[in-house]
């Protein structure tokens, strides 16, 4: 067994226990239900990583399809499928895959818009990703999507201490921890860069660092909206927070989580 695949299967397996809430899941079946008269609709989930949010959609009746990059990720989403005919996953990378014709909603959820991972230019990635989504609707269609918008994105990104935000022990008995030195935001560029690694021990007793860089674009709530219009959607309803507030324009401080329902033209 290699360091990869155990380092692998530790995040897979330490990140399921760790994100496991439920606001964000009840929010989006709340939405659906008030925006669709309750109706049961054809879902794609992107990158639906262990299925925490698809397999919710599917008991809640809907026609779920969705996709990940991370096989192991999926793994943990079959097993949650299982006894579920009204749901299909599979392993695909969202930026450069073909995601299918002919969907009632997109669920663009999880923050998965700053936490896109691919080779391509983070900005463009992005700008992929709703540009495929409405590619994948039906006209009429709509994009529920669920990510975080920054007012002050130097403030919240800039900052240099060493912490750790993952820690604990998978099935296979490897133990280890995440660990970050910070990162910087780039105000020109809109490029948050960061460093860390992670630290592990098998079961064996071998220990091994995996080194980690990573960087996001963070947009704007201008360049959001604008990717939408230019990709043929017209926003309908906004949320902020998990609340019925609409978000304002522009965004105002205490504006965090940000949640907009779009229809495709």
């Amino acid at each position: 067994m290699n360091r990869d695949f155990i380092a692998k299967h530790w995040y897979a397996s330490v990140y399921e226990k760790f994100e496991n809430q439920t606001h964000d899941i009840d929010f989006l079946l709340k939405v659906l239900a008030e925006q669709t008269g309750n109706q049961s609709q054809s879902i794609l989930e992107v990158a639906c990583g262990g299925g925490r949010i698809c397999v919710s959609l599917a008991k809640a009746n809907h026609t779920v399809t969705g996709f990940d990059a991370d096989e192991h990720m999926l793994l943990r989403c079959y097993r949650r499928m299982v006894g579920l005919p009204n749901i299909h996953c599979y392993q695909a990378e969202a930026a450069i895959s073909d995601w299918g014709l002919g969907f009632d909603v997109v669920v663009m959820a999880g923050n998965i818009l700053i936490n896109i991972e691919s080779k391509m230019d983070y900005k463009e990635a992005q700008k992929t990703f709703i540009k495929n989504a409405a590619a994948s609707l039906s006209t009429g269609g709509h994009l529920y999507m669920d990510f975080d918008l920054y007012y002050n994105p130097a403030a919240s990104f800039s900052r240099l201490n060493e912490s750790s935000y993952f820690e604990g022990t998978d099935e296979l008995g490897t133990t280890g921890r995440t660990v970050s030195y910070g990162s910087v935001y780039d105000p020109i560029t809109q490029i948050c860069t960061g460093i860390g690694h992670w630290e592990l021990t098998t079961n064996s007793g071998e220990q091994f660092i995996v080194p980690k860089r990573w960087h996001k674009h963070i947009p704007t709530q201008t360049q959001v909206y604008g990717w939408l219009s230019d990709a043929g959607f017209t926003i309908e309803r906004t949320y902020q927070n998990y609340t019925a507030e609409s978000i304002p324009k522009p965004i105002v401080e205490d504006t965090n989580r940000a949640i907009i329902w779009a229809r495709k033209l």
